[in-house]
């Protein structure tokens, strides 16, 4: 909750508690917060609230309003900032802002205060660690060999097969069968059949005679079909 104190020359006039919405302040009576000062404007300005936060806003008064000291048009107001409008002073107060401080301060401590909590943080810290034991108090009897690693057996060497008729081979010998032998691989080859002779075509083959006559036999006949029908049907 913010609340704001009126004083005027160091003198406390009256006490109001910020509300959400907004508060003006001016010399008119239809203001919120009344002050009967002439240097004061009608609507000289307001205190806006939206939950914890509080801002001022100048409303364009002709002596303006000063937020510690300094003229500003719109300010967000900390706790213990002091409004400045003619002769009058306003002290903004917020608590939440002062518990948030509050909270926020770094608490001093003396040397000898310091010494004490530094000795009492060795002494906890050195109850916690567990004791070590050193290697050679443990009993022999608990000790347990390594198992033996397995060793590994050699790797054979691949052996010479033997041939059917139970002699090696000869280092020596190391020929390959002539693949180019056609007749080991492939057997024996059989010829292949020769293609018929091609005939030379006769110049009477290229004529074109033929297909004229059977043209013009075709045309009579259509002629002589023609001339029947018209006889026929006149």
């Amino acid at each position: 909750m913010a609340k704001i104190t009126i004083n005027r020359e160091n003198f406390q006039v009256d006490e109001r508690e910020l509300e959400q919405g907004s508060l003006s302040i001016g010399r008119n009576q239809d203001n919120d917060l009344s002050i009967d000062d002439p240097a004061v404007s009608g609507h000289h300005a307001q205190i806006v609230t939206v939950f914890d936060s509080s801002y001022v806003e100048d409303l364009g008064s002709t002596n303006g309003t000063f937020v510690n000291g300094k003229q500003a048009k719109t300010h967000t107001l900390h706790n213990g900032d002091v409004l400045t409008m003619g002769h009058y002073q306003i002290l903004f107060q917020s608590e939440t802002a002062a518990t948030a401080q509050n909270a926020n301060a770094t608490m001093m401590i003396g040397a000898s205060q310091l010494e004490e909590l530094t000795k009492k943080a060795k002494q906890k810290d050195h109850r916690k660690t567990p004791a070590r034991k050193s290697p050679s108090a443990a009993p022999l009897r608990n000790s347990r060999r390594a198992p033996a690693v397995a060793a590994t057996p050699p790797v054979s060497k691949p052996r010479l097969e033997v041939h059917e008729n139970g002699e090696q081979p000869a280092p020596g010998n190391t020929e390959l069968p002539d693949i180019d032998d056609n007749e080991n691989i492939l057997g024996e080859t059989q010829p292949v059949p020769s293609s018929p002779p091609l005939h030379n075509r006769r110049k009477s083959d290229n004529s074109i005679l033929p297909s004229l006559k059977v043209i013009s036999l075709a045309v009579l006949v259509t002629v002589i079909t023609f001339t029947l029908l018209m006889l026929i049907f006149k």
